[in-house]
């Protein structure tokens, strides 16, 4: 029963969005020790075969030192092989990184944009798949395979968009997985890890992007490590998925409705880092909702000098909504009145972006007029 790690989308010295340059350096260099990680992992576990599931690297910032770095890590794991798929932003040409670098032998890259094998006789493995020759495929190359071998694990290692059919990045369907007759198909592209699904008798996934490089990408993240065995035609597949990541991006809404000052509102907040143990390995994305007194404007810049030290990264949003007596304001015959009356139809059927800012508009339109400061308190 082989031991096979599945994992996708590495985007090798790509940058990350962590609020300044010096931090992003960091990120960068995290990402190559996840990797290191990853490749301790695979020889402490004895993996005998890795399935690398394209965008390892990043074509906009690749680097031939961190093609050296890749290469010497795979070499590092002369037990295991690790085949390689090319996918949408690593495509292989003549000119790649794929090409110009020398990779140990235990290393096996897809080279074209058809259907292809790798078999491994040892393991009682075939590994099927593809390469992006380009930054785009117009449709995935399933059609004329040979017949798989009954008896083997037939797997299937590819970059793949099943998540949108006018997708240029490959498009499939659960249909096409289905009428794969694969047992398993190890996909990338898609940077949120998904569970093991199944598809006919073919079970897939995708195993999410080694670290998260900005807010669209939360969460922990690693690998796939699968047990697999096929006796008498039947797969028997056991999967964990193992945590990688160094750090994570969270995204967080804290409703303060009904604070009434600022302390409340800084109370909610730590008990919200508190609640979800956000710490040193997270960059937190936080934003303040629900309705507050008219003269409560919250402090996003003091509250975010104190609570970033406990953060790797913190940002803060202000989206709360003033609390004001409407039918006062309708009533009132001063220019507060008119004001109110020229934001309400957008307070009303505005979308929510439009809704927002006339809300905030509305907030310091009032206390201007009342002679306040209409900055932060």
């Amino acid at each position: 029963m082989p031991k096979i790690l599945h994992c996708a989308d590495l985007h090798l010295d790509s940058p990350f969005r962590c609020g300044s340059a010096e931090k992003s350096e960091v990120r960068r260099r995290e990402l190559r020790g996840t990797f290191s990680s990853l490749i301790l992992y695979i020889r402490t576990e004895k993996v005998e075969l890795a399935l690398l599931s394209g965008d390892l690297f990043d074509s906009r910032c690749a680097t031939r030192e961190g093609a050296a770095f890749l290469a010497r890590e795979l070499a590092s794991a002369p037990d295991c092989r690790f085949v390689i798929a090319p996918g949408n932003h690593d495509p292989f040409t003549e000119d790649s990184l794929y090409a110009r670098t020398a990779f140990s032998d235990n290393v096996f890259i897809f080279r074209e944009p058809r259907l292809s094998c790798f078999s491994f006789p040892e393991l009682n493995a075939d590994v099927y798949g593809w390469a992006f020759t380009s930054p785009s495929m117009a449709m995935p190359p399933l059609t004329g395979r040979p017949p798989l071998v009954p008896g083997r694990l037939n797997l299937l290692c590819a970059h793949a968009d099943l998540t949108d059919p006018l997708s240029p990045y490959c498009p499939m369907t659960e249909r096409d997985v289905a009428a794969s007759g694969f047992d398993y198909c190890a996909f990338g592209h898609i940077h949120a890890r998904s569970e093991i699904k199944k598809a006919g008798e073919t079970y897939y996934s995708y195993s999410g992007c080694l670290e998260g490089r900005d807010f669209g990408e939360t969460g922990h993240k690693g690998a796939y490590l699968l047990n697999a065995d096929k006796a008498d035609g039947r797969l028997t597949l056991r999967a964990s998925f193992k945590k990688l990541s160094a750090r994570r991006y969270e995204v967080c809404r804290v409703d303060v409705s009904g604070a009434p000052d600022g302390e409340a509102i800084r109370a909610a907040v730590r008990s919200a880092l508190v609640k979800n143990a956000y710490g040193s390995d997270t960059l937190l994305r936080l934003t303040l909702c629900g309705s507050v007194p008219a003269s409560l404007r919250p402090d996003v810049a003091s509250l975010t000098a104190q609570f970033a030290g406990h953060l790797f990264y913190l940002e803060i949003r202000d989206e709360t909504l003033p609390l004001y007596d409407t039918a006062m304001l309708e009533a009132d015959p001063t220019v507060r009145g008119a004001f109110f009356k020229e934001l309400r139809p957008i307070l009303e059927n505005g979308t929510p972006e439009e809704r927002l800012r006339a809300a905030h508009a509305l907030r310091l339109g009032l206390a201007a007029l009342s002679g306040e400061d209409a900055g932060l308190i």
